[in-house]
């Protein structure tokens, strides 16, 4: 059910606007949410992403497991992302996430530190 109303948005996470033929959810774009970058990936059972570091964008990131586990490969750590454990990441350090056997949904928040938010525009659509 969606639900935008004066004040507050509330949506399943299958109502929101998709990329990469799902892989992505659109949380910022869904809920229209403007103070901050928000998205849920949808890992497949033991599944690497490229690394990325965010050194371009200037955004610290937040990642938070809300199904399944896996880690956030940064250097020569490997940090759990669980329902326990929760993982933020400075612009410029470079990470990869990994899911585990059983994949992982994981909700990503950023934002640049001390700066009004600026959405990217990859984030402001879906397909």
């Amino acid at each position: 059910m969606t639900r935008t109303l004066n004040g507050y948005a509330a949506k399943s996470i299958d109502e929101l606007p998709t990329l990469w033929d799902g892989f992505a959810k659109l949380v910022r774009a869904g809920l229209d949410i403007t103070a901050f970058g928000a998205n849920i990936m949808d890992l497949p059972p033991d599944y690497s992403t490229a690394s990325h570091d965010e050194a371009d964008s200037g955004q610290q990131e937040l990642y938070v497991a809300l199904r399944g586990s896996g880690t956030v490969d940064v250097e020569d750590e490997r940090l759990p992302l669980t329902a326990d454990h929760l993982v933020r990441i400075d612009a410029g350090t470079a990470r990869v996430l990994t899911s585990g056997p059983e994949g992982l949904r994981v909700l990503c928040i950023g934002g640049i530190p001390g700066a009004a938010y600026e959405a990217q525009d990859w984030s402001s659509s879906g397909a």
